[in-house]
């Protein structure tokens, strides 16, 4: 068999011919420079050419048609000092590693898609605009880390944490792997994603670390471990344990943030009358919620999506409150059945007259309060309409309205209230009033109308009231406040 050979010509351009004439100048040196008159280079070197040359001898480069603007080029992609800086200083800031350990194994420019480079949490608002920067690896020999900023270095962020040698107040190493894997679980995340903030030694009074839990025995002597606090995902948590780690509690009533526990200490001192400071926070412990924050009637049914939160037990002197929160606490509610609660706070309620009761809605209305009294003793109405438009108005003795002030709330908020009345049932408060004690004055008379019905109460007995009420008073305020 004859093996049948042809020629066929390549077309080579200028900048390629001008890329491999400035290897080999490079190669040989200076001497050569005679050969950049043999041929007819271009204005500017291409990208792909740019790429085949290294730049060793800057007088050469400089010397050969569009070498400056080479040398620009590739000026422009080294890593500025500043955002180098910027990205070490918060790396030795985060390990406490000093920032002479470390070194920038590479870097590269990247355009992110917005403000927060493409590392955004749920809960964080982030421009929509391409941001230029960086994307920077840093190694200290033996792990690395990757860091992304914006082309000043003022924004850093980090893509990923992995576990240092150097952990918060010389905590063992056998100690901090159980604590990240179980806050990791908990918030669903990798324990990458959970730093180590602060370590304590401390001597736990018993077996359990301090922590009763119920049907649990715990040995009474003393177990020396840690207080570790780690933070992830915005939140923070408090654990406990032995020295080992062979032993970890999360301390539920510790971790309670604070959000959580100011609405819910205000909402037990507005229901008991008592100071926050006279109020205590027993126990903490997150929980699951349905829809109805677990405290749903049989005869509702509750939205079946899940709610996390928290259960939190409050001690009002003699009284225990249980209260049912949801994570960011814009829901606060009353778990009465699991509450120890006298009976000074109750208020038996009478019938409001028929001749005192209000127009009934319109068909195009969902809710309406009349407020009247109070020190000036003005008449107000505010109408919640099936759209979400809302309407504030003086009304006069006569009947007569005034002073009309219009708003519109989202449909998300109109859902929410809209379940919030269908989980309240108020045609068990139909006609009922919940009046002022004796010798009370500058008080203000609220009336609530819903379709299922009708009732009244004062102000100042708002927090007594029963909780399904309460609930809808809370979802109200929510909506004219906002």
């Amino acid at each position: 068999m004859k093996r049948i050979f042809q020629n066929h010509s390549i077309p080579v351009t200028r900048s390629q011919t001008l890329a491999v004439m400035l290897t080999g100048i490079l190669s040989l040196g200076a001497s050569m420079t005679l050969l950049q008159a043999a041929f007819a280079a271009p204005a500017a070197l291409s990208e792909s050419s740019a790429k085949l040359v290294k730049v060793k001898d800057v007088s050469v480069a400089q010397s050969l048609p569009g070498g400056e603007a080479f040398l620009k080029q590739q000026q422009s992609d080294r890593l500025p000092p500043r955002v180098a800086n910027a990205v070490l200083v918060d790396l030795s800031r985060q390990t406490g590693i000093n920032v002479q350990k470390f070194s920038i194994k590479e870097s590269s420019r990247q355009k992110w898609t917005d403000g927060c480079l493409g590392l955004g949490t749920a809960a964080e608002l982030c421009a929509a605009v391409i941001v230029p920067g960086w994307r920077v690896v840093v190694t200290d020999g033996s792990k690395t880390w990757v860091y992304r900023t914006d082309n000043t270095g003022i924004t850093v962020r980090q893509e990923n944490s992995n576990p240092v040698t150097n952990l918060p107040g010389n905590l063992p190493q056998s100690v901090a792997p159980p604590v990240k894997q179980d806050a990791a679980k908990r918030l669903n995340l990798t324990t990458d994603q959970v730093r180590i903030v602060q370590a304590d030694k401390k001597t736990w009074s018993d077996g359990c670390l301090g922590l009763y839990e119920p049907n649990i025995l715990c040995s009474q002597a003393t177990v020396e471990g840690w207080q570790v606090i780690v933070e992830a995902n915005q939140q923070r948590w408090v654990y406990r344990t032995n020295s080992s780690g062979s032993i970890v509690k999360l301390d539920q009533t510790a971790s309670l943030p604070n959000p959580v526990k100011d609405a819910v200490l205000q909402r037990a001192s507005r229901q008991t009358r008592l100071a926050v400071s006279q109020l205590r926070v027993l126990k903490a412990e997150q929980k699951n919620w349905d829809g109805c924050l677990g405290l749903g009637d049989r005869n509702v049914a509750c939205p079946r999506i899940l709610i996390r939160g928290w259960q939190v037990t409050v001690e009002a002197g003699q009284q225990i409150l249980v209260y049912h929160a949801n994570e960011n606490a814009t829901t606060v509610r009353l778990n009465r059945a699991a509450s120890q609660i006298g009976n000074a706070n109750t208020i038996n309620p009478t019938k409001i007259p028929t001749s005192e009761l209000p127009p009934s809605l319109g068909k195009d209305v969902l809710f309406r309060t009349i407020s009247s009294g109070g020190i000036t003793g003005r008449t107000y109405q505010t109408i919640l309409f099936n759209d979400g438009r809302m309407i504030r108005q003086q009304v006069s003795s006569n009947g007569a309205t005034s002073a009309e002030q219009k708003y519109q709330i989202s449909r998300r908020e109109l859902q929410q209230f809209q379940q919030i009345l269908n989980q309240a049932q108020l045609a068990k408060f139909n006609q009922l009033s919940y009046p002022a004690s004796q010798g009370a004055a500058d008080y203000i008379t609220v009336t609530i109308s819903s379709k299922q019905g009708t009732t009244r109460y004062v102000d100042m007995v708002q927090d007594r009231l029963p909780e399904p009420l309460q609930e809808v008073i809370q979802g109200w305020n929510q909506i004219i406040r906002a």
